[in-house]
């Protein structure tokens, strides 16, 4: 269980805009960067300590567990959504009290969290992180889904992703960049400021269309 406390982050000075659904996207292994338990730690105390409630794949390892100890430490209602079969392998492993939503399939369970998701935020992974982050780019693309993603760019983990992405673009198989719902940020606090930023952008729109009808 993780307890390293993280120190806050004073420039966020006055309150969340509202209280989102903030699905983070990270793997169940902790890899071998040291960095980046920090930053999934900084990233679950952010989501806690400003008001927000944390949705993410379930379980205790790696760093889904490190932003999940850390998000419950810091008060963030969580609700992790596991397969079944992964639920029972994983039985050993402590994980944060939470409400826990179990599916028959890995399909079922990517639907469960982009439906149930305000916005999301990726950290380092592996082929489950990327599936979910492509799934989400190429949703927001397509217009099925209109919610912001934001990946965690810290000590450069998406790099070769974001080369990727410009490849596609030059080969022409995609239009350039990811579309305005996608951003990368160097650090779990960009990625709420951007985060809250878009709630409060789009409430204002929301406001001003309600107003013209």
């Amino acid at each position: 269980m993780p307890t390293d406390e993280v120190p806050a982050d004073e420039t966020f000075r006055g309150p969340a805009p509202r209280p989102l659904t903030i699905c983070v996207f990270c793997g169940a292994r902790p890899g071998l960067r040291a960095g980046d338990a920090e930053t999934a730690r900084r990233l679950g105390r952010l989501i806690g300590s400003r008001g927000h409630r944390l949705l993410y794949g379930g379980g205790g390892s790696g760093l889904m567990g490190e932003v999940a100890w850390s998000a419950q430490h810091h008060g963030a209602p969580i609700t992790g959504v596991i397969p079944t079969f992964l639920f029972e392998r994983e039985r050993g492993i402590a994980a944060p009290p939470q409400d826990t939503v179990l599916t028959t399939t890995m399909g079922e369970r990517k639907t469960a969290l982009l439906t149930r998701a305000d916005a999301f935020v990726a950290l380092p992974g592996g082929f489950g992180t990327l599936d979910e982050v492509l799934e989400v780019i190429s949703l927001n693309q397509l217009k099925v889904l209109a919610k912001p993603i934001v990946l965690v760019d810290a000590d450069g983990f998406w790099e070769r992703f974001v080369a990727l992405v410009r490849d596609l673009a030059h080969w022409g198989f995609i239009n350039p960049g990811f579309g305005p719902h996608c951003s990368v940020t160097d650090s779990a606090e960009d990625a709420l400021r951007c985060l809250e930023a878009y709630a409060t952008e789009a409430a204002g729109r929301v406001a001003v269309e309600a107003e013209r009808r």
